[in-house]
Order: C-alpha cells, then structure tokens, then sequence
C-alpha cells in the first residue's frame, strides 16, 4: 500500500492508495469516522486489488493527517476533495465508493466531473437530510428501548428547531432556547442530534445547506454507471423512497440490490458483511472498470 498526499487548494490531504491494473476506486465518507484507515475501508483493500481494481481511501479535510477546515456537512469541498484524490492517483477509470453520505458526494461528483468512471453507493439516500433525520432519529430510539413518549418528544423537538430554523431565525424562541438546553440531561438527547442551543447567523447557514440538500436533480444528473445497495433492516436511511427517488431519476439504467436482513453498513444481524453485497461488489467493478 502507498502512502500519498494530495495537495490542492492550499490543503493537504492524506491518502492509502492499494493500486492494482488501470482501474481503482476512491472510498467516499459516511457522516461519521473521516479517516482513511477505518475498519469499514478494510473489506474494499482485502477485496478489490486482487481481483485487479485499485483502493484509494483517504482522510477527511480536517481530520486524521489530512489539514484545512473540518468539512464533514460540507457536501461542495468533499466533491472537490474527492476529484483531487481522483487526479492524484494512477489509474485509466477510476469510480467512487460511498456509503450513506458519501451515496450523496459520489453523484454530486459524477454530475460535476467526467473524470468519474462509475459510482458504487452503499445507502444512498434519496430524501433530504432532515428528512432522513426524522426517520433514523426514530428508529435509534426505538432500538435503544425508548417508547412513545420520547419519541414524540424527541420528533416534535426537531419539527420545532427545523421551523425555526426556516421561519424566526435568527430571531431567539426562548422556549425553544430552554427546551433545548434541558434537552441535555435527558440519557435520548444523543440521539437526536440537535444543537444544545440557538444557532447563530454561520450555523444556520451551515445547517440549511446540509439539512435542506435535496438529492434527487442531482440523481437525474448522474450519467455514468451506478450500482446501489441497501439494507433491507437499515435503521438510518429510509430504504423505500431512495429506491424510488433513484427510479425515478434514472429508471432501469442504474441497478439496485435490497439485502435481506441487512442494516445500515450492509452487516447481517450476526456483525457480517452481507455476502450477497462483497460478490456482487467484486463482480459488477470487474466487469464495468476492470
């Protein structure tokens, strides 16, 4: 494996790159860990360069040894990172990898760039971000053994941050302020992420252009071959109306695969990866890069 810096832009980001043949792959970020050697990397070095499909994985802008400013709900500086990591590596077709929001950089990237070969998506989401947040703020809590009440609580605390967001903003709501720091004491507030307090003027714009994305003109705008998965089980992205925004956008010419049983990450209930995911990954990038 080669270890790699990619500057541009004045910011330099570090990169693992496992070349093999003229084709690779760039691994895009979910909206958690940023760094390259994350254990969800593993499988694509362990997998794809034997079967002759290089892995290039990278650390996010501001994390790990990566320099520049945190960009993690940034959407426009990680396209822009991941066409620099593109360019950076020796390779004729190189496609992106992307799970979660990574399934949203990946087509904004293949919409922006003709340097961008395929696209593979794990839980590409096809709803906006507050949308999705709606959705996997109650499934977290339902699987950590909270009922109804907090739940509705939880729910209508975001509907409330989100109105205010688009509506008196930046004018205070002092219950709103109130609710929100009480908010901290309760054992469900980490999972319903929401700021412990008001935000100013920089953290609404922040919050608008991440939580308002919406991904589907961008779907319509991918032209380059596109697998998707997703997990039947995924307690974080609503399955069914990404598949059908998907659809929509680009019919049959893109091919998606439900797993049974399968969360999130493509894992099983027993912690495995889905094999029915790994085979089909090995031999669609084979076919349509290698």
């Amino acid at each position: 494996m080669e270890e790699l810096t990619v500057e541009h832009g004045g910011i330099s980001l570090a990169a693992s790159y496992s070349p093999a043949g003229e084709a690779a792959i760039v691994a895009l970020h979910g909206a958690g860990e940023g760094t390259r050697d994350a254990e969800l990397y593993g499988h694509l070095h362990e997998l794809l360069p034997p079967a002759g499909i290089g892995v290039a994985t990278f650390d996010r802008r501001g994390e790990g040894e990566s320099t520049g400013d945190a960009s993690r709900g940034r959407f426009d500086v990680q396209v822009e990172d991941a066409l620099a990591v593109i360019d950076a590596i020796d390779a004729q077709r190189v496609g992106l990898w992307g799970i979660s929001q990574g399934g949203w950089i990946g087509p904004l990237a293949a919409a922006a760039s003709d340097a961008v070969a395929f696209l593979v998506l794990i839980a590409s989401t096809g709803v906006t971000p507050a949308e999705q947040m709606m959705y996997a703020v109650e499934k977290q809590l339902r699987l950590a053994g909270y009922g109804d009440d907090v739940v509705a609580r939880a729910l209508e605390l975001r509907r409330r941050f989100e109105d205010w967001v688009h509506t008196r903003a930046p004018e205070p709501d002092e219950q709103l302020a109130a609710e929100l720091w009480a908010g901290i004491d309760e054992p469900w507030w980490g999972q319903v992420w929401l700021p412990p307090t008001l935000l100013d003027e920089e953290g609404l714009r922040l919050w608008v252009e991440e939580m308002d994305f919406d991904p589907r003109p961008v779907f319509a705008r991918v032209r380059v071959p596109t697998l998707l998965f997703y997990g039947e089980a995924d307690s974080w992205t609503p399955v069914e109306p990404s598949v059908e925004a998907w659809r929509t956008a680009r019919g049959d010419d893109v091919e998606i695969v439900v797993i049974p049983e399968a969360e999130h990450d493509l894992t099983l209930p027993d912690g495995s990866l889905a094999p029915e995911y790994t085979n089909r990954l090995v031999d669609w990038v084979v076919r349509r890069a290698g």
